[in-house]
């Protein structure tokens, strides 16, 4: 991923998400949160959770920005190893679990499926 701040970040083109496992973590969280009110989750809110994360991706890489000097190429060097990546997911992961979490803990309490917060 090209980490410079004119490159859009755009993960909707490409398989990054698994939506599979959005669903069943949100029903999930129907379960121990509502009691089991929701039993469907829509597009609508699956989306949110991709721009959702999505901002996340560029919360982080603004973080950094560019200010004076462009960014020296760095070739072929990788900076990060499987063991941190490994880390990095599980962290991601979480993060975007307690995101799933707080958007069910959210929903209104009317109709069977957990839609959008926005």
């Amino acid at each position: 991923m090209d980490t410079t701040e004119n490159t859009t970040l755009d993960l909707a083109s490409g398989r990054h998400f698994n939506d599979s496992a959005i669903r069943t973590h949100a029903l999930a969280c129907s379960v121990s949160i509502k009691g089991g009110k929701f039993t469907r989750v829509s597009q609508e809110f699956i989306d949110e959770v991709h721009a959702d994360i999505e901002a996340l991706i560029r919360e982080i890489r603004n973080k950094y920005p560019i200010t004076v000097h462009e960014p020296v190429n760095t070739g072929d060097a990788t900076f990060t190893t499987g063991a941190l990546l490994d880390r990095v997911q599980d962290v991601i992961n979480g993060a975007i679990g307690r995101l799933i979490q707080r958007k069910v803990q959210m929903q209104p309490s009317c109709g069977k499926t957990i839609s959008r917060t926005r």
